[in-house]
């Protein structure tokens, strides 16, 4: 949840047109809203080769010749990925860092915004960079890239050359996970799903051994279990422990530091939920051919979905569960395992209030935008809205929304909703 104490909760409405952007710059891409719903802004293009950003009406100072992946940061500015002279940055609000690359892409950022980094290129090399600092040690191949809340970083990082075909070599193991920038001394068929715990200082990730071997390794050291296949492993117990999906004999089931930890076996389970407030762990699962629905502490929901659960998300005290799934071909919400009628095209991202008292989220239907809250949708549709934001004491939520050319920073209260 963003830091949401310091937002303007009195000013009932502020405007900003947007329509006459159009009329200025050759085209705009899509808006983003700043988190305290002050700022909206969009990548434009002012002439052929030429891109900057435009904030609240006011284009930065700095042009380039290419910009994408505009993202707003917790601070109230925006970054983007831009470039000129064939090299590339990130700009922040038109200030770009003294390094330069040869290609940059998946900017990510920490909850409190402290910390920004990318994946780079540089002379066919790859690597991390936070904070404007790059990785000393480059390698041939980067993905899975993954920034920690305290800063640290880690990726999936080819430690060992291999010409085209070389199966002996791959056979052999040529990924390894690097933490900022240091490549751990185990390499593996392959690595995903790498996770961080709170500390950011250990790292556990599913890997393949062989043709058809898989385990969990925490920091360089690999579970005994072998299995057919593994998910994302996820930290648990304040990060004494790991948790992970893993598939054995055909079915798949929850295993803990390597012994088995929940007694059900299921077709499919995966993207687990931890609340570390009250340690109850949630996962997408399917028990019944064609049918989804969430296992919470090894207990299966009664709410299911014929085509898919997306997401799941706890509240910050861990006591509201939301997932967002699609069935009968319209998307919902299922709060606490109760169903919305929402019926809609599109859902985005939930914003859960901290007592889990509150739910709240932007949906599409024929091509207009609503805001739902509790499970009812306010019936005024918009050209276009972003994530709302419910006040700290839950009695105001702040929507940000475009109708007709302006956007409007609105503060509404729960009382006038519910």
């Amino acid at each position: 949840m963003e830091e949401n104490k310091s937002f303007d909760w009195s000013t009932d409405l502020k405007e900003v047109p947007v329509r006459e952007w159009e009329d200025r710059f050759t085209w705009v891409e899509e808006p983003y809203v700043s988190p305290d719903g002050e700022t909206i802004a969009s990548i434009v293009n002012v002439e052929e080769g030429v891109f900057t950003v435009c904030e609240n009406g006011e284009a930065w100072d700095k042009e380039y010749e290419k910009a994408w992946g505009l993202r707003p940061l917790p601070d109230g500015k925006f970054a983007a990925c831009v470039s000129s002279d064939e090299e590339w940055t990130l700009s922040i609000s038109g200030t770009e860092w003294e390094n330069w690359f040869d290609f940059i892409w998946n900017l990510q950022m920490n909850q409190d915004g402290s910390s920004l980094s990318l994946a780079v290129q540089t002379d066919m090399k790859y690597g991390m960079a936070v904070n404007d600092k790059p990785w000393d040690q480059l390698y041939e191949n980067i993905n899975e890239m993954v920034l920690s809340d305290t800063g640290n970083v880690a990726a999936v990082v080819q430690v060992t050359p291999m010409t085209q075909a070389d199966i002996e070599v791959f056979k052999q193991g040529i990924f390894s996970c690097a933490v900022n920038g240091k490549a751990i001394e185990k390499n593996f068929f392959n690595i995903w799903d790498i996770s961080f715990d709170s500390t950011g200082k250990n790292v556990a990730y599913g890997v393949r051994l062989d043709r058809t071997n898989y385990t969990i390794v925490v920091n360089d050291t690999a579970w005994d279990k072998k299995f057919q296949s593994v998910w994302k492993p996820v930290f648990f117990s304040g990060g004494s422990s790991v948790i992970a999906p893993v598939k054995q004999d055909g079915k798949w089931a929850i295993y803990k530091d390597d012994q088995a930890f929940w007694k059900t076996q299921y077709n499919q389970i995966w993207k687990l939920a931890v609340s570390q407030k009250t340690g109850n762990i949630a996962a997408i699962a399917s028990d019944k051919f064609g049918k989804w629905t969430i296992a919470e502490n090894d207990k299966t929901w009664d709410v299911t979905a014929d085509q898919m659960i997306s997401e799941i998300f706890y509240s910050k005290d861990g006591s509201t569960l939301v997932a967002v799934l699609k069935d009968k071909e319209t998307w919902t919400l299922a709060v606490n395992q109760k169903k919305w009628d929402l019926e809609a095209d599109k859902v985005f991202h939930p914003c859960i209030s901290s007592d889990g008292n509150i739910v709240s989220v932007v949906i599409e239907k024929k091509g207009q935008y609503f805001l739902a809250v509790n499970n009812r949708v306010i019936p005024n549709g918009y050209d276009f809205m972003a994530t709302p934001v419910i006040s700290p004491d839950n009695t105001k939520i702040l929507q940000k929304a475009v109708k007709d050319g302006v956007y409007q920073r609105i503060i509404m209260s729960m009382d006038k909703i519910l």
